[in-house]
């Protein structure tokens, strides 16, 4: 992949985005950030992300409803959480509201790590896509 991974960062508390912003943008990603849900759901429908990393909780608007949001429009960008909470059953849960991963905050090497997997899952999976629509497409074309 020659394009770099666009990632959208979403946390109230600026050090935290400044640390993570520096870890990412080092480690070869183009980060984009946003202190609070409505500059992120703004960023979201105005620019293309590979992966959104959010924290869990914030004031005004939590990642939750962030997520809700984001997937009420259809949109199906791999979203992790990165959260202060260590809690495996709220990891659960999130995951059951469509996120990819529940990560806490002190995993930063394996946020980079998921962040590199999730990527390479979603192109084979928008790879698959396409091939299934193409096989579609054939087939339409021989019954007719």
């Amino acid at each position: 992949m020659n394009e770099k991974i666009q990632i959208l960062l979403i946390d109230d508390e600026p050090d935290i985005l400044y640390v993570l912003r520096l870890m990412l943008s080092t480690e070869g990603f183009e980060v984009s950030v946003a202190e609070n849900g409505a500059v992120a759901l703004e960023k979201i429908a105005t620019t293309k992300f590979d992966v959104v990393v959010c924290d869990y909780m914030m004031p005004k608007m939590d990642g939750p409803t962030i997520l809700r949001q984001v997937r009420e429009k259809k949109d199906y960008t791999p979203f992790i959480f990165f959260s202060g909470l260590d809690d495996e059953n709220l990891g659960a849960k999130m995951i059951g509201l469509g996120a990819y991963e529940f990560l806490p905050k002190s995993h930063i090497q394996k946020l980079i790590e998921t962040l590199k997997k999730t990527v390479k899952y979603n192109e084979a999976f928008k790879n698959l896509n396409e091939i299934n629509e193409e096989s579609d497409d054939f087939l339409k074309l021989i019954n007719s």
